[in-house]
């Protein structure tokens, strides 16, 4: 074919066709340029579809990584709703005839109340994007934004659940130590309906309840000790803020979830 069209223009220029092969010339450049074109535009297709096709697993594998930590949040707030109500269960016994607070009942809500739940996401295909360069393939502008802002925005919730933490490992949980028994709360916590938590010794055959281990002693002291009550109520305020915190968080996270359905729909 290019021998043929070398031919052609020799042919035209021996016959002093000048026009024509200017013409001809014209036309030839045309084709060229054409058929470059063409060829960027197949390979920007071709880019385009693996980009698109690459998306749509970048897609699920962040709808799997938001599900999970949707969930997570969810047991976590779940958690923290039942510490609230345990202290305020507490609270409620130093107003309540004293004779009628059973000393398992009184170790479980301690049990639930010193609870420090923290909210660990999964972060790794989310880093894995922004670390990588490869966030472009997200075509959603609102998306993009939302996925590269989420891990800032768990910085005021992880610091409220660190003064929570530091509360009960630094001051209630000394706190209890001294002035009553840790072991028989860690009983209840362990053989909490939740946990049903039974221990086999191994120095015998027998299954034992772990709280049996432990001698109850009166609780009534600690009950009406004013640091206690202290304690309570710095637990009930944290952990509702915490709660609040929680709450932001996982407006964002059912949005970027309801964001990745709607790409994944569209394609």
């Amino acid at each position: 074919m290019l021998k043929f069209f070398r031919s052609l223009r020799k042919n035209l220029i021996s016959e002093g066709k000048t026009t024509k092969y200017l013409k001809y010339a014209i036309g030839e450049i045309l084709l060229v340029v054409i058929g470059i074109l063409l060829a960027l535009q197949i390979n920007n297709w071709n880019q385009n579809r693996q980009d698109r096709l690459q998306e749509q697993e970048i897609l699920g594998q962040l709808l799997n990584e938001y599900d999970n930590n949707l969930n997570q949040l969810n047991q976590k707030i779940d958690i923290r709703n039942v510490v609230v109500k345990s202290s305020l269960k507490l609270l409620n016994y130093r107003n309540t005839d004293k004779q009628s607070i059973d000393a398992d009942s009184f170790n479980l809500h301690v049990s639930r109340f010193i609870t420090r739940p923290t909210f660990d996401p999964e972060l790794g295909v989310t880093n894995e994007l922004t670390s990588s360069g490869k966030l472009y393939l997200i075509t959603n502008p609102q998306l993009r934004n939302y996925i590269t802002s989420f891990p800032s925005l768990l910085s005021e919730l992880t610091e409220e659940e660190r003064v929570a933490f530091n509360n009960v490992e630094d001051r209630i949980l000394p706190y209890l130590s001294e002035h009553y028994q840790v072991g028989k709360i860690l009983a209840e916590f362990l053989n909490d309906e939740v946990f049903r938590a039974k221990f086999t010794l191994v120095q015998t055959k027998d299954n034992v309840s772990f709280k049996d281990l432990f001698t109850q002693v009166d609780f009534m002291p600690l009950l009406m000790h004013p640091i206690f009550e202290d304690h309570l109520a710095m637990m009930i305020s944290n952990t509702i803020y915490t709660n609040e915190q929680s709450e932001g968080v996982k407006d964002k996270i059912e949005a970027i979830i309801s964001l990745i359905y709607k790409e994944i729909d569209k394609k």
